[in-house]
C-alpha cells in the first residue's frame, strides 16, 4: 500500500506543482521590460534570487491545513539576440536551483521536510513581430520547452524537478502611454506532459493552464522606474491515476517593485503576494531580485 493517503493525493498536485516549479504559478515568470527588444549581437546574463513564504494548502478557497512551505530559488538565465531578416530573435536558457522547507511536522511527514537540487532546464526563443522605437511599441512571441532534467525522487511529493515535459507559448506587448508611463501585458498557455512516476508510481496528467501578467510602469528618471502589476492564473486541473481532481489553479497575485538601470546592467527588486487562492498554496510574500548584465 502507498504511504500517501488518497485524501491528500487529491490535494497535492494543486498544492505542490507551483512549489517545485522554479518560478511562480505562470510557468514563464515575466519581469518588467522583458519584452523590450535586446540589441542584436548582445548577450544577456541574468541571475535571479527568490524568497517565497507560502501557507495552506487550500481547496475550493478554504484553508485545509495550517502549513508553511518556504522556498529559496536561484536561477541563471542566458540569452543572445540576433537579427533574422527584419526581425530580432533571442534564444534563451534558464537553469534554476530550488530549496524547499515544509512545516509543521504532520505536513512535513507527508510531503518531506526538505527538498533541494536543480530544477528543470528551460530552453526558449522570443521573436519580435513589432519593434517600433519611434512609437515605443513592441510585441514579441515566445516558445519555451521545459525538459525533465531536474532532481526528482518518486518516493517524495516535493521535488525540484517535475519529471515531465512542458511546452509554453506566450508573448509580450509593451507600449508607452505617456513619456513617463508605459503598459505591459504578457499572456501564456502551458501544455503539460505526463508524469508516470508520481507519488510512488501513479500517473499524473494536467490540463493546459493559462496566465496573464500585466505591469504599469512609471519612469521616475532615466535610471529609476517603479511598477505595479498583477497576474491571473486559470486552468491546470490534474488527474491522478485517471481520477479527475477538480483543482484548477484560479489564483491571482499583485506585485510592486522598482528597476535601476546602469550602463549595460539592470537590477529589479519585486515583491508579490496572492490576493486569491482557490487550490494549492497561498503565497503570503515573495521577494525577487534580478541582476542582468549585457555585453
Amino acid at each position: 500500500m502507498s504511504k500517501y493517503p488518497s485524501f491528500y493525493l487529491t490535494l497535492l498536485p494543486g498544492l505542490l506543482l507551483p512549489v517545485g516549479a522554479p518560478l511562480y504559478a505562470a510557468v514563464n515568470d515575466i519581469f518588467p521590460g522583458d519584452y523590450f527588444p535586446q540589441q542584436p549581437g548582445k548577450m544577456g546574463v541574468g541571475i535571479y534570487a527568490y524568497e517565497r513564504n507560502s501557507s495552506g494548502p487550500y481547496a475550493g478557497g478554504r484553508k485545509l491545513l495550517d502549513g508553511a512551505v518556504d522556498a529559496s530559488i536561484l536561477a541563471l538565465r542566458v540569452n543572445k539576440a540576433f537579427r533574422v531578416g527584419e526581425a530580432i530573435v533571442a534564444p534563451v536558457m534558464v537553469l534554476p536551483w530550488t530549496h524547499i522547507d515544509v512545516e509543521p511536522a504532520p505536513l512535513a511527514a507527508l510531503l518531506g521536510a526538505k527538498a533541494q537540487g536543480l530544477a528543470d532546464l528551460r530552453l526558449g526563443v522570443t521573436t519580435w513581430l513589432i519593434n517600433n522605437p519611434d512609437s515605443a511599441h513592441y510585441l514579441g512571441v515566445t516558445a519555451m520547452l521545459v525538459a525533465p532534467t531536474g532532481d526528482y525522487d518518486s518516493q517524495r511529493i516535493i521535488n525540484p524537478g517535475e519529471h515531465r515535459w512542458k511546452m509554453v507559448l506566450g508573448g509580450g506587448w509593451q507600449k508607452d502611454i505617456t513619456p513617463r508611463l508605459l503598459v505591459e501585458l504578457a499572456p501564456e498557455i502551458a501544455f503539460y506532459g505526463t508524469n508516470d512516476d508520481y507519488a510512488g508510481g501513479r500517473r499524473l496528467e494536467q490540463e493546459p493552464s493559462f496566465a496573464l501578467t500585466g505591469y504599469l510602469r512609471c519612469r521616475i528618471s532615466p535610471a529609476w522606474h517603479v511598477h505595479l502589476g498583477g497576474q491571473l492564473n486559470r486552468g491546470g486541473e490534474t488527474r491522478i491515476a485517471d481520477v479527475d481532481q477538480h483543482n484548477p489553479a484560479n489564483n491571482d497575485r499583485v506585485t510592486a517593485g522598482l528597476t535601476l538601470f546602469l550602463p549595460q546592467q539592470q537590477i529589479i527588486l519585486r515583491a508579490a503576494r496572492d490576493t486569491r487562492i482557490d487550490n494549492g498554496l497561498r503565497t503570503d510574500l515573495e521577494i525577487a531580485l534580478r541582476y542582468q548584465l549585457y555585453f
